[in-house]
């Protein structure tokens, strides 16, 4: 078709490859570009929209020569050495006329020669170094492709699933840390190390296990730093404030989320940035600083404009394909007791949330609860706060328990026997996270 030759080591290549799906079928080509894409994405932090129509042309040869990232990706996905076994090749020009050269032109020639090949022998003993053997690119990818899989569905799963995931991801990744890389394999083995353990770390808090969850975090952190994965690195510093800000110690809630900007600022997508810019403004107007939560609140907004839910991670929510901050602006009017103007920004963000984020629901449910006692609609309150317990009990979680007890004690100071209707749906979901824990821990 059209004078070209269909690229057969490339098909066959994916062919050999199952659908990470599942289905027992081959992998399509937008799989292939999918997980080229994700691929680059982890390892260089590099956007590629490489699609379908592009893994098509390869395959047809009507282009054989993709960029130096695409090629490096392609053969990690597909668990190749080098660029010829995908059938690559690039067009060359052929030489030249040489000059016949004058008398001791021939020593000059074999000079250049021998220099020529001392220089090469030189560049293949460092490539040699840089590219000794290690990790099976395509197991790699696999466990890549499984944590983006963790990641994408922490919302909907149990902290003791989350737990269990993380474990057997981190067992298989193991083996690989523990023998000799490549610069760029390792780089990719490090980030991957961090992130799977920043997952583990929330899962930790969730379940109430702080001290777990704190050393966890301060690994992935270190992990991030040393290989310059600062976009990651701030996630996992936005995250770990969460522990002192349950804890109530804001100070150090404040500092992580600064250390955070600070890595941010490093290099970062807008998407984190944003996300870390509500946290600084939430934490703020905890302070009572309402210079600081304006400030903040502002830069959040002006980053969520150019976020994208490609760049999603646990913890941030999105509605119309950015940012979602209504959730950080509501609770922060909640800490500046002005919950007329919290309402809106939490029903909106509750709204938006598909129904399977069931905890992150919950505990919106909850804030809106806070927002009726502020009011003094002390029914509306408790009937909220059973809402949300009921929701997850199969998903218990210990922000949830935390929210619930605030919200009984401030009923109580109105409403004795309305905070005594709720005891016994706290102490429900009190056991019910006491044995999530249990089974986390065995």
């Amino acid at each position: 078709m059209g004078g070209h030759q269909p690229n057969q080591k490339l098909i066959n290549a994916r062919l050999r490859m199952q659908s990470p799906t599942g289905s027992g079928h081959p992998m399509s080509r937008q799989e292939l570009a999918e997980a080229a894409n994700a691929w680059q994405w982890h390892a260089y932090e590099r956007e590629d929209r490489l699609d379908e129509t592009d893994i098509g042309k390869l395959e047809r040869g009507e282009t054989h020569w993709p960029g130096r990232a695409r090629r490096e990706a392609l053969r990690a996905v597909l668990g190749v050495a080098t660029d010829a076994d995908l059938g690559f090749y690039r067009h060359r020009r052929p030489p030249g006329p040489r000059a016949a050269g004058s008398s001791g032109g021939g020593r000059v020639v074999m000079k250049d020669m021998i220099d020529q090949d001392r220089a090469d022998v030189h560049l293949a003993e460092f490539a040699a170094l840089l590219h000794q053997p290690g990790s099976d690119a395509t197991e790699l990818t696999a466990i890549d492709l499984a944590c983006n899989r963790l990641d994408r569905d922490f919302a909907k799963m149990p902290p003791d699933d989350v737990l269990a995931g993380t474990r057997t991801l981190m067992k298989r990744l193991s083996p690989h840390l523990r023998h000799p890389q490549s610069l760029r394999h390792h780089e990719r083995l490090i980030r991957l190390a961090a992130r799977l353990a920043g997952l583990r770390a929330w899962a930790c808090f969730d379940i109430d296990d702080h001290s777990e969850a704190e050393r966890w975090y301060e690994q992935a952190i270190s992990a991030a730093h040393d290989a310059r994965a600062w976009n990651l690195g701030a996630w996992l510093l936005g995250a770990q404030s969460l522990i002192p800000w349950h804890q109530r110690n804001l100070m150090r809630a404040v500092e992580l989320i600064e250390r955070g900007i600070y890595f941010a600022s490093l290099g970062s997508d807008a998407t984190t940035r944003a996300w870390l810019y509500a946290l600084h403004a939430r934490g703020c107007a905890a302070m009572g600083n309402r210079d600081g939560f304006r400030t903040a609140h502002a830069l959040a907004q002006e980053a969520a404009g150019y976020s994208t839910a490609r760049d999603r991670h646990h913890g941030m929510d999105f509605a119309d394909g950015t940012l979602d901050l209504r959730y950080y602006s509501g609770t922060s009017w909640l800490l500046l007791h002005q919950p007329e103007r919290a309402h809106p920004d939490l029903t909106g963000s509750l709204d938006a949330l598909p129904e399977s984020h069931t905890k992150a629901r919950a505990v919106l449910t909850l804030f809106l609860a806070d927002a009726a006692v502020q009011a003094d609609d002390i029914p509306q309150a408790a009937d909220l706060t059973r809402q949300a317990l009921s929701s997850t009990i199969q998903q218990p979680i210990a922000p949830i328990l935390q929210q619930a007890r605030r919200i009984r004690r401030l009923v109580h100071h109105r409403d004795p026997a309305a905070a005594n209707g709720l005891n016994d749906v706290v102490n429900k979901f009190s056991l019910a996270l006491t044995a999530v824990a249990s089974k986390a821990g065995s």
